[in-house]
């Protein structure tokens, strides 16, 4: 097989026609280049070269083989620079997973400019619950999960904190607090409580616990649901109360009420972390917390 060295060289030669004027523009001697093209010719196996005192022409071959070495570099280069962008994090995919809420405020900002800075990157996106998503990440499915901590076992995984996230009291419209726009915790020491399964996201589960018990009560929970827009299904029809997203509001259900909680301390909160395995080496990774939160620190785990 004939080195690249030699189809450049060629080239070269095949634009010039003349040895000399071949051989400044590659910065070599012309005896050498001489030499490198008969070792070409004898690598194919016919001439590529017409010479003689006064010229130097292409053969038949010749021609055929500068059409097919001009497409060859140029695949060369192509190849090239696909490589040193996809290194960069500029070309590939990435498997992002998130939870659903994120959808409603924080991630479309993100994409926009995921996508004005690495336009050609593939992006494969699944909403999940925190518990599917960290699976995801072990079971290498995914590459990038954005999800709610705490992670309480982050053993082999980089955590990345994004930002804090308020809650709202979610009620039936029926209810006597409806009407209300902010309510303090304390006053729903009574209510029934619509909750997300502490196995399925310990940091939903646990904000709703963490904001009862500081307020002096422990919750009634009477039903369970994995996801946030079922949990909001449940409070329209007059299950319970709910502690959800504030994002969740975006949704405008015609059946439920959103309060503000007026707790001026500590009001009920959670954190939106970036997580990746720490053995996953997809460039893209690197790129896309660097578009979305910009240098970023990794948080406690």
């Amino acid at each position: 097989m004939f080195e690249l060295r030699l189809v450049r060289q060629f080239v070269v030669v095949a634009e010039e026609l003349n040895f000399r004027r071949a051989a400044e523009r590659l910065h070599m001697s012309q005896p050498p280049l001489s030499t490198a093209m008969q070792h070409l010719e004898a690598d194919i196996g016919t001439a590529l070269l017409d010479r003689s005192k006064h010229h130097v022409r292409l053969t038949a071959a010749g021609k055929v083989f500068y059409r097919d070495a001009i497409r060859l570099l140029q695949f060369v280069e192509q190849a090239r620079e696909r490589a040193r962008r996809t290194g960069s994090g500029l070309e590939g995919a990435l498997r992002l997973s998130f939870v659903p809420s994120a959808a409603l405020d924080v991630l479309p900002e993100i994409f926009k400019r995921f996508q004005r800075d690495y336009p050609t990157v593939q992006l494969t996106l699944t909403a999940e619950t925190t518990r599917r998503q960290l699976e995801d990440l072990q079971n290498g499915h995914t590459d990038l999960a954005l999800l709610v901590g705490p992670v309480y076992d982050s053993q082999g995984l980089e955590l990345v904190a994004l930002q804090s996230q308020h809650f709202v009291i979610a009620v039936p419209v029926g209810h006597a607090l409806a009407r209300r726009q902010k309510v303090k915790m304390k006053e729903l020491a009574g209510e029934s409580f619509v909750s997300f399964p502490a196995a399925e996201g310990a940091g939903f589960a646990g904000a709703l616990l963490g904001a009862c018990q500081a307020a002096g009560f422990m919750p009634r929970i009477v039903q369970e649901a994995s996801q946030m827009q079922a949990i909001l299904t449940l409070v329209a029809g007059g299950l319970g109360v709910a502690l959800v997203p504030s994002a969740m509001r975006r949704l405008h259900m015609s059946e439920v009420s959103f309060l503000e909680i007026a707790e001026t301390r500590n009001p009920p909160s959670y954190q939106l972390l970036f997580a990746h395995a720490a053995a996953n080496d997809n460039p893209v990774i690197q790129a896309f917390l660097a578009s979305a939160l910009g240098p970023a620190k990794p948080a406690a785990a």
